[in-house]
């Protein structure tokens, strides 16, 4: 819960409380001077010049109670929307974190699944698909860094994010990372942008509501891209049919092909 909406409710309680004390003084003011009727203490007053005097200072009183309670209906209504506010900012972090945990349950239900399937296998046939991975993974990065020197400079904050991507090629992929040596998709994406001065958050389908959006044919190197229904990976394009990304679990940082295999390409965003 922001401190800041916070403080601002219990400000407005306290001011609230100095109306509520000021009515309550005004009414028994009204109280004490007006036991009986306007016109029958007028009626049996010794000095009725006296009275009619003291008759304006009512007046005055009635007018004081009326702006007091004006003042009183105000506030009431401003605290009643801070309360609202605060409470709705609550619960958008509850239903956000919420949706985390679920993709951090799901990435590790797909994990132990495949550590299942992985235990199955012979040690001899473990040992080969390890060894697949490693060369494929190997090829991935010495492709990766010869494509990093070929790129074309972009320029603005789209070449500092770009920079800032390319010189983490090689680190590791770990779910919820963002950095300085593990990383996740988004967790790549708003570390790159934060070095241009973007602020974003850590979620991919968070990111996707940043910048404008930009079609497919009208793509620029810097561009974020994203996959997956509902949102779940994003990536950088760096031109050339190519993005820069942080792909899966015992994956690295690398520059890939524009495709994401069974997760469907939705859109990007300008920055």
């Amino acid at each position: 819960m922001p401190r800041r909406k916070s403080t601002s409710a219990a400000k407005q309680r306290s001011e609230l409380e100095e109306i509520r004390k000021s009515l309550g003084s005004i009414a028994l003011e009204q109280y004490k001077s007006s036991g009986l009727g306007q016109s029958l203490q007028l009626l049996f007053s010794s000095n009725p010049r006296s009275y009619l005097a003291s008759a304006g200072d009512l007046d005055s009183l009635t007018r004081r109670r009326s702006i007091e309670l004006r003042r009183y209906e105000s506030a009431t209504q401003k605290l009643r929307q801070t309360t609202l506010l605060v409470s709705d900012k609550a619960k958008l972090v509850r239903a956000t974190q919420q949706k985390l945990e679920a993709q951090a349950r799901a990435a590790n239900a797909k994990l132990a699944e495949a550590e299942k399937i992985l235990k199955s296998l012979k040690a001899s046939e473990r040992k080969a698909l390890l060894a697949a991975q490693r060369r494929a993974e190997a090829n991935d990065l010495a492709s990766s860094r010869a494509a990093a020197k070929s790129l074309k400079g972009a320029s603005g904050r789209s070449g500092v994010a770009i920079r800032y991507a390319l010189a983490q090629i090689g680190d590791r992929y770990v779910f919820g990372a963002a950095g300085l040596v593990n990383w996740d998709c988004s967790g790549l994406t708003m570390r790159a942008f934060q070095a241009a001065g973007v602020s974003l958050p850590h979620s991919s389908r968070a990111q996707y509501n940043y910048g404008k959006s930009i079609a497919r044919k009208d793509l620029q190197p810097g561009d974020p891209v994203f996959f997956g229904k509902p949102i779940s990976h994003v990536a950088i394009y760096v031109g050339g049919n190519r993005m820069l990304h942080a792909p899966r679990t015992g994956a690295r940082v690398k520059i890939a092909e524009f495709d994401l295999g069974k997760k469907p390409y939705i859109g990007a965003r300008r920055l």
